[in-house]
């Protein structure tokens, strides 16, 4: 198809999609205009924002959301897997209202719960010996590094290609963003995900270099790609005869099983890095492992200054403490099965349809991708997948009542059944089957089977 023809093609079924969520999301777009008066874009976290507008919730209940016109969603978004129990889960809600009825939400001092909730941590995850509470998963990650180069006497770290790790100018993704100072970033060595020769590599060119090599235990914002076999293991023996610190960040791959990511493939790094799951919906983080790196942090050797006013702050506390005690082994695995399921039925509908649509994932979290090959890392995700479909096939899913993220991410939480994911199948093969003849016409080389 000529370009001219194409882009007009283009034009009239991103006309069609986008008209039908505007007519569904008036009270949405008119909040989203007064947002604009006093936030940049009317934004104020570019994740959750997509084209034409994002919609605006009002309330939320277990697995579902209601946005400001009253549509009901099922929400497979989750806070980017933030809310496993779901939305107003009873243990959590009970717990913050009695923090809540205490009066003590922030203090200049010390409050129990804190310690119960570090030990949970640490009794759950055979590596991590101790731990810290941050506010953001970025501050955790770059609390880490730091401790990483405090023992090492080294300033490089290796990180992924395609990987998260947070807003730290260190490991923003892509390293060449404007903003980012070359000094700093001279110090961070990207590689390729999953490939152990290229890590090997690295760290034999920058021997006696590196402090640290951080990965993620499932690349997430990449789209829910697990590591190939023998990966991690292989990135644990690595680091070890490098003398750098292996960072673990866990930050999504700890909802996969009840020791994390590193249970599941039996290694065991020098300093993990959670968030999500661990806080009950607040805002809040960690960072623990070995006690040695970790005593780093004890103001009683004051070999590293972390201070924050809001650090494991009484109210974080309660609520984490409230939902890590109601994520058992068998929850998770409940969970995970219905990923399994979700990410089974979404492969059939592909493969039914003749599309080059394929779903990466593990347990409970799951990606959508549409390109010509299997997308196992960070290049495959970030240079052949297909935005213009992706971007059509989210307003399709939220114009069926399925919220996800724009990169059509799926994340199970509690309250979900076979129900809920028999109703998500069902909007993923009629948003199929609504957007086929247009693959048709503009991208026939999605036709086919990856």
């Amino acid at each position: 198809m000529a370009a001219t023809a194409r882009d007009k093609a283009l034009a009239e079924v991103t006309s069609r999609i986008e008209g039908e969520y505007r007519k569904r999301t008036k009270r949405s777009y008119a909040v989203a205009q007064e947002a604009r008066k006093y936030l940049p874009g009317g934004d104020t976290r570019r994740s959750i924002f997509f084209f034409p507008y994002p919609i605006w919730i009002d309330h939320a209940k277990d697995c579902r959301v209601y946005d400001e016109d009253g549509n009901e969603y099922l929400d497979f978004h989750n806070c980017y897997t933030t809310m496993i129990l779901g939305h107003g889960n009873a243990g959590v809600n009970a717990a913050i209202k009695e923090q809540l009825d205490q009066g003590t939400l922030a203090l200049g001092a010390f409050k129990k719960n804190v310690v119960t909730w570090a030990q949970i941590l640490c009794e759950r995850v055979e590596s991590v010996e101790q731990v810290r509470f941050t506010c953001t998963g970025t501050e955790s990650v770059m609390m880490a590094i730091r401790a990483a180069r405090a023992l090492t006497g080294r300033d490089k770290i290796v990180v992924e290609y395609g990987g998260y790790h947070g807003a730290y100018d260190a490991v923003v993704f892509p390293p060449d963003s404007r903003g980012l100072p070359k000094s700093l970033m001279a110090d961070t060595i990207v590689v390729p995900y999953s490939d152990e020769a290229a890590l090997e590599r690295a760290l034999q060119e920058n021997k006696g270099k590196v402090a640290a090599v951080v990965l993620e235990g499932l690349m997430g914002a990449a789209g829910m790609i697990p590591a190939k076999k023998g990966y991690l293991q292989a990135a644990r023996r690595l680091s070890t005869e490098h003398g750098a610190i292996f960072i673990l960040d866990e930050i999504i791959s700890f909802r996969l099983d009840y020791g994390g990511i590193q249970h599941l493939e039996g290694v065991k790094p020098d300093l993990t890095t959670f968030g999500k799951i661990i806080a009950g919906g607040t805002a809040m983080a960690a960072f623990g492992g070995r006690r040695e790196l970790m005593q780093l942090y004890s103001p009683e050797s004051q070999v590293l200054h972390h201070a924050g006013t809001l650090n494991a702050n009484p109210l974080s506390a309660a609520a984490g403490v409230a939902m890590l005690k109601q994520i058992t082994p068998e929850f998770i695995a409940r969970i995970n099965a219905l990923g399994t399921s979700l990410r089974d039925g979404m492969n059939g509908i592909f493969r039914k349809a003749g599309v080059k649509g394929q779903v990466t994932g593990m347990g409970s979290l799951s990606n959508v991708h549409f390109g010509p090959v299997p997308v196992v890392d960070g290049h495959t995700a970030r240079d052949t997948t297909n935005k213009e479909i992706l971007h059509l096939f989210h307003l399709s899913l939220l114009n069926r009542g399925i919220l996800t993220p724009e990169r059509a991410m799926f994340c199970i939480s509690s309250p979900m059944s076979e129900r809920e994911v028999k109703t998500a199948l069902q909007a993923v093969e009629d948003a199929v089957r609504e957007l086929k003849p247009d693959i048709e016409r503009i991208w026939p080389d999605l036709l086919g089977t990856v």
